[in-house]
């Protein structure tokens, strides 16, 4: 081979490796969707149960710091869960769950400062909010979540 060829050669698999992270990114952010609509579904049925008893529904309703903070909890914690049966260090499960939530509380911190009814906004932007914290999260570990690169820091980090 000639050196035009190898230098041709390699730039070619540069370009399948970028493709191949990307793709590996992609799933992994994918992957983490499920345990979060998981969850979002569980605090759904929760809420159904809790309506339909006279004691909890005068506390635990949409609008209240109370369902605010369970539907944090529901988003995030199977997602920290699913990353630490995937062999996924605590660390790094925790940084994910605090990339999460950081929107959502910087959301409800200006909410309070401004006076405004934010807490029934939230209900439809939870999630979307949550989801760029960890895609954001993702990008900031951006070798850390792509395919073999990902599992193999994943078994270093434990």
């Amino acid at each position: 081979m000639t050196t035009d060829t190898k230098q041709t050669y390699f730039l070619y698999k540069l370009r399948l490796l970028r493709r191949s992270n990307a793709r590996g990114f992609l799933l992994h952010f994918l992957e983490l969707q499920i345990p979060m609509v998981l969850g979002a579904l569980l605090c759904y049925l929760v809420v159904r149960f809790i309506t339909s008893s006279s004691s909890f529904s005068t506390i635990y309703y949409p609008g209240t710091y109370l369902f605010a903070i369970g539907d944090l909890v529901f988003l995030t914690v199977p997602v920290m869960i699913w990353m630490i049966f995937r062999r996924y260090s605590w660390r790094h499960s925790f940084e994910l769950g605090i990339a999460m939530i950081a929107p959502v509380a910087g959301i409800m911190v200006l909410g309070q400062f401004t006076a405004y009814d934010y807490l029934t906004w939230l209900l439809t932007a939870g999630y979307p909010v949550m989801c760029l914290g960890m895609l954001i999260y993702m990008l900031y570990r951006w070798d850390f979540f792509t395919g073999q690169a990902g599992n193999m820091a994943a078994l270093d980090c434990r």
